[in-house]
């Protein structure tokens, strides 16, 4: 009978993924009739495959969304795979800072995809982005309106750029921008490895009122080649981990909130 309930719950919580993405573990622990304490135990419960849901940050979020197929049966963007839960944890922070009537710009990242997976389907927000992978991303959420900045195809980073064209961002000034990079530090700056996305990353921190970096741990004292500037120019940071004190320290005096 208690497998048959737990079995019962975690099916219930399936559909409310796949309705909206996630689910904050009161709202569900309000929506089954149960304990919070109980919910935990049964997503740390052994059953006979794997649960495809993992708690992170106070939200239970789906961990094996299948992709959606066209009509070639070719997946049209990753998200991610149950053995990738630990990468779940930095895009469902900055999912968390998606509000109603948002205009943001994505850059091009591998956490990209997955971040706007996790914005609760409900949510009417506007998406500005220059990479196909992040486009194709934002045409499945159902209330998005997405902008893609048009020019040569780059299949180096699979995005869209022009040097002499015109941009999106010129007439527009997204409320947030969230910016992935490949090495932070204190003396030269924030980095990425792409000269090609160089530009873009550019100019959506000049056009954006609030400046995100999606930034993992291990990327702290790495240094890249293409230079968008010093760590203090953004107004948050979202990583995994605590920071070593000499960073947090730095942030503290340029005013640059961290999120972990």
């Amino acid at each position: 009978m208690i497998e048959t309930k737990q079995k019962e719950r975690l099916r219930r919580l399936s559909e409310c993924l796949k309705r909206s993405g996630r689910i904050h573990l009161k709202e569900a622990a309000r929506i089954l009739e149960v304990s919070e304490m109980t919910i935990r135990r049964d997503l740390n419960a052994e059953t006979e495959g794997p649960i495809p849901m993992s708690l992170l940050g106070g939200y239970i979020v789906s961990v094996a969304q299948p992709p959606i197929l066209p009509a070639d049966g070719q997946p049209i963007a990753h998200v991610f795979t149950p053995d990738k839960t630990a990468q779940l944890h930095i895009p469902n922070l900055a999912a968390g800072m998606v509000r109603e009537g948002d205009v943001i710009f994505f850059d091009n990242g591998l956490e990209m995809a997955t971040l706007i997976a996790l914005i609760p389907d409900e949510i009417n927000f506007t998406g500005i982005c220059y990479s196909h992978n992040v486009f194709l991303a934002l045409s499945q959420k159902k209330n998005a309106t997405t902008l893609l900045c048009g020019g040569e195809y780059r299949p180096k980073s699979d995005s869209f750029y022009s040097p002499t064209q015109p941009s999106l961002l010129d007439s527009i000034n997204p409320k947030k921008a969230f910016i992935s990079a490949s090495g932070i530090h204190t003396s030269y700056g924030v980095t990425c490895y792409n000269l090609d996305d160089l530009p873009m990353k550019n100019k959506a921190m000049e056009k954006s009122i609030r400046k995100i970096l999606l930034a993992q741990y291990n990327q702290f004292d790495e240094v890249a080649t293409a230079n968008m500037g010093d760590l203090a120019q953004f107004d948050v940071v979202i990583t995994n981990r605590k920071l070593s004190d000499e960073y947090e320290e730095y942030c503290r005096n340029g005013f640059v909130k961290i999120i972990y």
